[in-house]
C-alpha cells in the first residue's frame, strides 16, 4: 500500500480542474473537426467514438502531468501555461492550414524562422479565432491561478526520482501505442519523434569513396550547334501553378493572356512537375538536375557538398553565370554564398537598383515582376556582354502566399477577392503582365533571335481541389505539377511535348541544345530531347514525408511514416482517388521500388557528400 501511496498523485484520477477544463477543450475542438469536413472531418462511428475518448483522456492526463511533475509550484505552472500555448497553436495551425502540425515545418525552415516574410507565412496559417480563443483562455486560466491556485493549489509532498519517472512512463506509454493520435499535442510530438527517427533509418550505407551517381553528359541535338552561344535566360517564378494557363475567371477574363500566346511559339511540357513543394529544394533540382534531399535544405546543411550545377558546365564553356533575384537577401536558405561556391560567378539582388517610387509598390515579399524585370534589364545593360555569352537565372518572389499583399490598382481580376483563388488570379495576372515585360525587354535590345529562354516555377501551390491551401500538407498533383515554356527562335521548333518532365531535366535540356557533351556529373534528370518514356520522375513532399514517382500514367507514392504504398492511374483517375496498387503487374511495382531506394540512395550520398569525387 505504501508503494501505491507513493505515486497516488501521478496517477490519472482524480484529474485536477484544470485537466478537467482541457478535456471539455479537446471535447470542441473535435466537435469543429467533426463539424467542418475541411479540417478532416470524421464519421460517427464506435471506432471514432472510441478515438474520440481516447484523445479526451490523454489530454487531460498531459495537463495532469504537466501540473504536478515537480515540487516547484512555479515549475508546474510554467509546463502548464507552455502546454497550453502549443496546444492553441497546433489547433490553430489545424483550422487554418486544413493539416495537423508537423514538427519537419519548424525543423527544416528554422533558419528562416525569423525573417518578417516566414512570420508573415506562419500567421497566415493559423486561424485566427483558434488564436483568440486561446488568448482568452490563457487570460482565464491566469485569473483562476492567482485568485484559487488552480494549478498550484494541490501540491503533493516532494516528489521522490521514482514518482517523476512513473509520471514520464505513463506518458512514454501513451506516445507508442499505435493509435490514431486525435490529440493535437501529442500527434504533433509524434511527428517530432519520427522526424529524428526516420533522418536516421533514410541514411542508408555507402561504402566509401564510391560515386554510383558519377556518369557522362553526351548531347545528341541534332543538327549540332555550331554557331556562338546565345545568352541564356533562366526565368524560375514564384509559386507558379501549370492549371492557371489557359484559364479565365467567372467574368470570362484571361488569367495569364501573355503566358497563352507564348505556349503557341514556345516548346512546352505537359505534364511538367516541380520536384519539391519547397522552394529550397526546387532551386536544388533546377540547377544541379538532382533529387533533393529529404530533410533539410541542402544550401544550408551542406555547404561544401561536391556537386555540379549547370552553371558550372557552362562556365567551362565560355558562360558568365549570374543570378538575379528579387528577394533582398541574398544570403537567404543560404542560397547566395551556395550557388557562387557552386560554378556561379554573382548574385545580385534587385534591391540596389531600385527607385524611392519603386518601394512605394512592392508587395510582402518584394516588388511586382513586371517592375523586376525592368530593373534586371537596368543591371543588365550596365554589363559588358559582347565578350562572353551571358547565363541569367531570375528569380522572382511577389507571387508569394499568401498572395494578398496588392493594392485596389494592382487587382485586374477581382477588384475583391473573397477567397485565395481570387487574391491567386490576382496575383498570377501581375505574373503574367512581368512576362510579358520580360520579354518586351528583350526584343527591344534585338536579343530575341539570339536568347535561349525557359520559364518555369519554383514550385505549384494547392488552391483546394483536395481541401489544402497550404504546401506542407499536399502529395497530389496539384502540388506539383508547374508549367515549362522555352524559346530559341529559328533554333527550337515550337512543340507541345506529352511526355512528362520535371525541373531535373531542365539542365541536361540546355546543354543538350547547346551541343555540349561533358564529363563527369551527377545529373540525374534527361533532356527533353533524350527522355525515354519509362523516365522516371522523383517527387519529394519533406514534411509529411511522402515519396512519389511518376511513370506515367502511373503514380506511385510511397508514405514512408506508416510505410504504405499507393498506385495510381493518373489518365483515369486524375484526383488519385482509389489506389489500384494490387491490379497492377507486379515488373512495375518492382521497378517503383527500385526509383524509391534511388530516392534513398541519392539522399545518402548528399549526407555523405558522395555525388561526385571532386
Amino acid at each position: 500500500m505504501a508503494f501505491f501511496h507513493r505515486f497516488k498523485y501521478l496517477l490519472p484520477l482524480p484529474f485536477g480542474r484544470f485537466s478537467i477544463f482541457m478535456g471539455f477543450l479537446q471535447v470542441y475542438y473535435l466537435y469543429e473537426v467533426f463539424a467542418t469536413n475541411d479540417t478532416g472531418g470524421l464519421s460517427f462511428t464506435f471506432n471514432s467514438l472510441g478515438l474520440v475518448l481516447w484523445s479526451v483522456f490523454t489530454v487531460m492526463i498531459t495537463f495532469q502531468i504537466l501540473g504536478r511533475i515537480s515540487k516547484r509550484r512555479w515549475v508546474n505552472l510554467c509546463l502548464t501555461v507552455i502546454g497550453l500555448m502549443v496546444y492553441t497553436i497546433v489547433a490553430a495551425y489545424h483550422f487554418g492550414a486544413n493539416d495537423l502540425l508537423n514538427w519537419a515545418v519548424l525543423a527544416d525552415n528554422f533558419s528562416i524562422a525569423f525573417s518578417p516574410e516566414a512570420a508573415n507565412v506562419l500567421l497566415n496559417s493559423l486561424d485566427i479565432r483558434s488564436l483568440q480563443y486561446g488568448l482568452y483562455i490563457l487570460i482565464l486560466f491566469s485569473y483562476f491561478e492567482i485568485r484559487y491556485k488552480t494549478v498550484s493549489r494541490i501540491i503533493p509532498s516532494p516528489l521522490f526520482w521514482s514518482q517523476r519517472v512513473s509520471a514520464i512512463a505513463i506518458y512514454l506509454l501513451i506516445f507508442i501505442l499505435p493509435i490514431n493520435a486525435l490529440d493535437p499535442l501529442l500527434n504533433f510530438m509524434r511527428t517530432g519523434y519520427f522526424y529524428y527517427r526516420n533522418q536516421m533509418a533514410l541514411n542508408i550505407q555507402v561504402p566509401p569513396n564510391e560515386f554510383p551517381l558519377a556518369h557522362d553528359f553526351k548531347s545528341s541535338f541534332q543538327p549540332k550547334f555550331n554557331g556562338d552561344y546565345p545568352h541564356i535566360f533562366l526565368i524560375i517564378v514564384e509559386s507558379l501553378n501549370a492549371d492557371i494557363i489557359h484559364k479565365t475567371s467567372a467574368d470570362g477574363l484571361e488569367l495569364t493572356p501573355f503566358l497563352n500566346q507564348l505556349s503557341k511559339t514556345s516548346v512546352t511540357v505537359s505534364p511538367f512537375y516541380g520536384n519539391s513543394i519547397q522552394t529550397a529544394k526546387g532551386h536544388f533540382a533546377l540547377f544541379f538536375s538532382t533529387i533533393p534531399a529529404l530533410s533539410g535544405k541542402t544550401f544550408v546543411k551542406h555547404p561544401d557538398l561536391k556537386i555540379k550545377s549547370i552553371a558550372s558546365i557552362l562556365g567551362e564553356h565560355g558562360y558568365q553565370s549570374t543570378v538575379f533575384a528579387a528577394h533582398k537577401n541574398k544570403n537567404f536558405d543560404n542560397t547566395g554564398p551556395f550557388l557562387t561556391s557552386h560554378g556561379y560567378n554573382s548574385y545580385e539582388t534587385v534591391e540596389p537598383y531600385l527607385t524611392k517610387a519603386d518601394q512605394k509598390g512592392r508587395l510582402r515579399w518584394g516588388v511586382k515582376d513586371e517592375l523586376f524585370f525592368k530593373r534586371f534589364f537596368n543591371y543588365f545593360d550596365q554589363q559588358d556582354t559582347t565578350h562572353a555569352p551571358q547565363f541569367f537565372t531570375l528569380l522572382t518572389i511577389a507571387n508569394h502566399f499568401p498572395f494578398d499583399s496588392m493594392n485596389a490598382n494592382d487587382r485586374l481580376i477581382y477588384q475583391n477577392p473573397e477567397s485565395i483563388q481570387d487574391h491567386y488570379a490576382n496575383s498570377i495576372r501581375l505574373v503574367d503582365n512581368g512576362i510579358k515585360q520580360f520579354y518586351e525587354e528583350l526584343k527591344k535590345r534585338g536579343l530575341y533571335e539570339h536568347s535561349l529562354v525557359i520559364v518555369t516555377g519554383d514550385h505549384a501551390f494547392p488552391l483546394g481541389a483536395h481541401g489544402n491551401y497550404h504546401l506542407e500538407a499536399g502529395y497530389h498533383e496539384d502540388s506539383f505539377r508547374i508549367p515549362f515554356f522555352m524559346t530559341w527562335p529559328n533554333r527550337l521548333i515550337p512543340k507541345a511535348m506529352i511526355s512528362p518532365a520535371s525541373q531535373m531535366d531542365i539542365a541536361p535540356t540546355i546543354l543538350d541544345v547547346l551541343s555540349i557533351s561533358t564529363p563527369l556529373t551527377q545529373f540525374q534528370g534527361q533532356s527533353l530531347y533524350q527522355a525515354k518514356k519509362s523516365h522516371p520522375i522523383f517527387l519529394i513532399q519533406p514534411y509529411a514525408k511522402h515519396f512519389s514517382v511518376i511513370r506515367y500514367p502511373y503514380k506511385y507514392r510511397f508514405f514512408s511514416k506508416t510505410e504504405q504504398e499507393f498506385i495510381y492511374n493518373l489518365s483515369e483517375d486524375p484526383m488519385e482517388n482509389a489506389s489500384i496498387f494490387g491490379k497492377i503487374p507486379p515488373k512495375l511495382i518492382q521497378d517503383f521500388r527500385k526509383d524509391l531506394q534511388t530516392i534513398y540512395l541519392t539522399n545518402a550520398l548528399i549526407l555523405n557528400n558522395q555525388l561526385l569525387p571532386k
